[in-house]
């Protein structure tokens, strides 16, 4: 199996087996790990696996972690900004467990898979 990390969130190729995965990246305001989480049954709607933000919480983050990883989201590029993120995405994986991809598709990508959007 080819490494997930080179595919989209959204390509099969993408899922770690047995294992979550995360990815680090700014949107606005938003918290900047996302991932896929199961959204709960409502009245009239089933359960369903959706791609979004996660929030701090949700991940069982430190609290040192969560605002190191906020700070980051909303310092704007410098010449440390990637290589900070890179060690943010070594710290979420070892508090977490999940597999980190930092920036996608900044990583790599396999131009040669069919199922990766582009």
């Amino acid at each position: 199996m080819t490494d997930p990390r080179l595919h989209s969130p959204f390509c099969p190729r993408g899922w770690p087996p047995a294992r979550r995965r995360l990815d680090i990246r700014t949107d606005d305001d938003a918290f900047p790990v996302w991932g896929w989480f199961t959204l709960p049954a409502r009245p009239g709607h089933p359960a369903r696996e959706v791609h979004g933000n996660i929030g701090p919480r949700a991940l069982g983050l430190s609290e040192d972690l969560a605002a190191d990883l906020r700070e980051w989201a909303h310092a704007g590029r410098s010449p440390a900004w990637d290589e900070r993120g890179r060690a943010l995405a070594g710290r979420l994986e070892s508090e977490t467990g999940a597999l980190v991809v930092y920036r996608w598709p900044a990583d790599g990508r396999d131009p040669a898979c069919p199922d990766c959007p582009t």
